[in-house]
């Protein structure tokens, strides 16, 4: 809750065209981008944790929903997996393990992005250097990574951000970073009620949804 996924993206997109309001139903929105030539469909979701007056069980059965749309319309490309850098590693774990290992069974490249530097250029953090290992160690491995600052963050009392140049250099890092690991070819086997390999009741009961 509050990793700033809408704020992600509306770096990515460079403009603020999506609402953590609209996701309040779990409705996910959708947002084109072209990057170097190629078009981009990237998607806001409810996140785990969120208070949005539904259950894990219904929130995961959201996102579930979503991948499956996803494989019957060209394949699941890339996740991008938002948290704020003190978010406790065991929930990272605990959700990781659910979205990509369950859900899409390990098969669609996945990247970090952690948020929460307001006064740090994009990826001048050492966080990644310092918790690189325990995440592996943790069972967490990733495609990419990026620790960036966003539109919504450090902002002064009028507003503003202390320095929008900040934030338009984590535009950039976040579009390298989505250009270099999305998969050309889209992940189409998302097909069972739910993944065979995943007891999901077993796994909503230790998610602090």
């Amino acid at each position: 809750m509050g990793a700033g996924k809408s704020s992600i993206i509306n770096t990515i997109l460079g403009s603020d065209m999506t609402s953590a309001v609209n996701r309040v139903g779990g409705k996910a929105l959708e947002n084109t981008v072209e990057i170097k030539g190629k078009t981009y469909l990237l998607h806001d979701t409810v996140g785990l944790g969120e208070h949005s007056g539904m259950n894990g069980a219904e929130i995961v059965g959201k996102i579930y929903r979503l991948l499956t749309h996803l494989s019957d319309n060209g394949g699941v490309n890339l996740l991008i997996f938002v948290v704020r850098r003190n978010t406790p590693f065991e929930t990272m774990r605990k959700y990781y393990s659910l979205l990509h290992r369950g859900l899409c069974d390990s098969k669609v490249p996945i990247v970090i992005v952690v948020t929460g530097f307001e006064s740090v250029r994009p990826n001048g953090d050492p966080w990644w250097t310092k918790n690189e290992g325990s995440l592996t160690e943790a069972g967490m491995s990733f495609d990419g990574h990026a620790c960036v600052r966003t539109p919504k963050e450090g902002k002064t009392n009028t507003g503003h951000c202390h320095d929008e140049n900040l934030v338009k250099e984590s535009v950039g890092v976040l579009r390298e970073l989505v250009v270099r690991c999305c998969m050309l070819t889209g992940w189409e086997n998302v097909r069972y009620p739910y993944p065979r390999s995943l007891n999901l009741q077993n796994s909503l009961k230790n998610l602090s949804l």
